[in-house]
This record gives structure tokens, C-alpha cells and sequence, in this order.
């Protein structure tokens, strides 16, 4: 009988301990699902932003009035592909533009979205990074890359109104969207204006004297904040010269803006 009593006895202390650790590890599984699906960030279905808004606000333009030669098509590609992966970090925008002949056709963007992040910052325990991973890919690699052919020529255009575009990215990218965090225009282009009004190719580089000018007033930009990386497509390196790169300063300037980074594309 003392033995049924003790048998009993350790067998109510088994089934409790079991009982408390079942329910530790079931906590702990909760703790780990609402972590992951209560804790991370909300996105948009639809833009791949955070439900709070992006966290900044990067626009890309790239000029497509001149083709690339073979050398600057290879180099643009792998220029985009750091763009989409590695410019563009987790949370923020990303809105590309592209520079046409005919600027009013091309005034919105191509395509606007936030990069949702890779999941490589997180971990398997409160994350599921293979969803995110491909969310990723699906979503936002992969239909920023299409674009690649959209964004070249094959044939040169009869005029480049970059000022002009240059209005558009303020009015329809970074005014339009009003996101709070850094702001940063990247351009894709030789930078060399080329329409009725005011030809790079034709007259000097001197924004004092342009800024004089009903053309100078009209396309005058605002770019308050706005951090300004400019690839440099070297199309005519005889009238890529320091006193042009002198005007692109002064205008980014003049306009609250300031250029961060020079770079010329392979080619």
C-alpha cells in the first residue's frame, strides 16, 4: 500500500512538472508568434510601404535621350541593380522617373515602391525570413529591374529638357509624396540640355547669367534637403568640362539642394 501511495504520488508530480513545462514552451511559442506577426511592421499590399509611411524617399532619373554604347549598358545595369538592393534600404521609397523628348509624357513616375527589406536582418525565430526573401524578390527586385529596357533608347532624341524634368521629380516625386526622412535624387544622365530655349550644346554654362532669364525663372526648382547623386553618361566629354559640372552645382544649390557624389558611367 505505502508503495500505490508513493507510485501515486510521483506519478501527480510527473503529470504536474509535464504540465508546467507544456505550458512554458506553449508560452514561449505564442511569445514568438505575436513577436513576429504583432511586432513587425505593418506594410501596404499595394506600395510595399510601412503602414507608418517610408522612412525616406529616393527618386531616380535616368536620362534615355542618347543610347548607351555596349560598355554603358553593362555598366547601367549593375549601377540599377545597386540602386534597387543596396541604395534603397529597407522601408523607403524608391520612385523612378525617366527623361524623354517629350517630358510631358513622362512627368509621373514609371513605378513607386517601397523596398519591404530581405528578411537578412531578421531571424528565424521571430521572422519568416524565406517569406520575406521572396516578397522581396517578387516585389520589389524583380519589377524595379524590368524596367531596365524602358529606361534606354536606341535612338537619339532631338531634344533632352532636363531642367524641366528635373521641375517634374520635385513637383511629382518628392512634393507629391511628402515622406519624412532623407531625401535623395539620383540622375542617370550627360546632364546636357538641349532644347529651344537654352542648348548645352550651343551656349555657356553660366547660371547667374541663365537665372536672368524669363527661361531661368521658369525653371527654377525647389529641392529643399535634397542630397544629389549624379552619374555622369560622358556622351561628349569635350563639353562635360568642370565649368558645366560648375552650373549643375549652382542650380542644385540655388534650389536648397546640394550635389553629394560625381561619378562618371563606365563608357
Amino acid at each position: 500500500m505505502r508503495k500505490s501511495r508513493l507510485q501515486a504520488r510521483r506519478d501527480r508530480l510527473y503529470f504536474i512538472w509535464g504540465s508546467v513545462l507544456f505550458l512554458a514552451v506553449a508560452a514561449l511559442a505564442a511569445a514568438a508568434f505575436w513577436y513576429q506577426f504583432k511586432l513587425t511592421p505593418a506594410i501596404d499590399a499595394g506600395s510595399l510601404c510601412p503602414a507608418s509611411g517610408p522612412s525616406g524617399h529616393i527618386v531616380l532619373l535616368v536620362d534615355k535621350t542618347d543610347p548607351l554604347n555596349f560598355t554603358q549598358r553593362e555598366a547601367f545595369q549593375v549601377l540599377l541593380e545597386e540602386i534597387i538592393t543596396r541604395k534603397t534600404h529597407a522601408g523607403e521609397l524608391l520612385s523612378v522617373f525617366v527623361l524623354g523628348e517629350d517630358y510631358t509624357a513622362s512627368a509621373k513616375p514609371l513605378i513607386e515602391l517601397c523596398n519591404p527589406g530581405d528578411g537578412s536582418d531578421k531571424s528565424e525565430l521571430t521572422a519568416n525570413v524565406k517569406r520575406l526573401r521572396r516578397q522581396f524578390e517578387d516585389k520589389f527586385r524583380t519589377p524595379m529591374l524590368a524596367l531596365a529596357d524602358e529606361l534606354q533608347s536606341q535612338q537619339p532624341a532631338r531634344s533632352s529638357p532636363v531642367l524641366e524634368m528635373i521641375q517634374f521629380v520635385s513637383i511629382n516625386g518628392f512634393r507629391r509624396r511628402d515622406v519624412h526622412g532623407p531625401h535623395r535624387l539620383i540622375l542617370i544622365s550627360d546632364m546636357l540640355h538641349n532644347t529651344a530655349n537654352l542648348s548645352m550644346y550651343r551656349s555657356g554654362y553660366e547660371h547667374p547669367a541663365y537665372l536672368a532669364t524669363d527661361y531661368g525663372r521658369k525653371t527654377t526648382v525647389d529641392l529643399n534637403g535634397v542630397e544629389v547623386e549624379l552619374h555622369y553618361i560622358l556622351n561628349n566629354p569635350s563639353l562635360q568640362t568642370r565649368r558645366h559640372l560648375k552650373f549643375w552645382e549652382d542650380h542644385f544649390t540655388h534650389a536648397g539642394a546640394r550635389i553629394v557624389s560625381v561619378r562618371p558611367l563606365e563608357g
